[in-house]
């Protein structure tokens, strides 16, 4: 993926690129769009996302 960069002015160091906008604009579309347990793939993958949410 190509990054967009943008020259923005930084206190003290002066002309500094930024990342642009990196995601697609729109809306995601189907019913399971956007449900995080759709996207894990097996029992463990599930509970280790739950876990390290929890600290």
């Amino acid at each position: 993926m190509d990054y967009k960069t943008e020259e923005k002015s930084a206190p003290g160091r002066g002309k500094v690129k930024v990342l642009a906008d990196t995601y697609e604009k729109g809306e995601p579309k189907g019913i399971a769009a956007g449900r995080w347990l759709n996207k894990l793939k097996d029992r463990q993958e599930k509970i280790k996302y739950l876990k390290v949410s929890m600290r």
